[in-house]
């Protein structure tokens, strides 16, 4: 009776929920375990400005899929910490903040991505390159698909 399944379990929309919200607990459990001095969600965020070099705090939250409020909490927390640095600017001429990664930030991201590689490692045991790229690609497909009904965009 345990390993019976309702219709809902059964569907799309609760397996893409459910394997969102486990990696969500994943990645909380996992840096709460690592303690390197940030949550997944700043962990997130920094990999994200390194890895575009410069970003506004406007392609971060787009990037991000959250407010302006809420990524300008988490670069205050980031600058706070000496992750990163805002510079105020001029893009499109409105005045935007642009966000860079400092030595101290490249360092962590170097030291918790050696740190996340058993994670990978695991992962990779069970799905070889090929079906997580297909995995990807679905996701990437059913997300544009959703974007496209979503009547508020985000």
């Amino acid at each position: 009776m345990e390993n019976m399944k309702t219709k809902y379990e059964n569907s799309l929309v609760y397996q893409i929920n459910s394997s969102a919200k486990y990696f969500e607990k994943l990645f909380e459990q996992f840096f709460k375990e690592i303690n390197i001095g940030v949550s997944a969600t700043e962990h997130l965020a920094l990999t994200t400005i390194y890895d575009l070099k410069k970003c506004c705090q406007r392609d971060l939250a787009r990037i991000l899929l959250k407010d302006r409020a809420n990524t300008g909490k988490l670069a205050k927390s980031l600058e706070e910490k000496g992750l990163i640095t805002i510079t105020p600017d001029i893009k499109n001429n409105k005045p935007v903040k642009i966000l860079s990664v400092t030595k101290k930030g490249e360092v962590l991201i170097k030291n918790s991505l050696k740190l996340l590689k058993p994670l990978e490692e695991e992962i990779e045991k069970t799905f070889n390159e090929k079906k997580l790229n297909e995995i990807k690609n679905s996701l990437k497909d059913f997300t544009q698909v959703i974007s496209k009904v979503l009547k508020i965009k985000i």
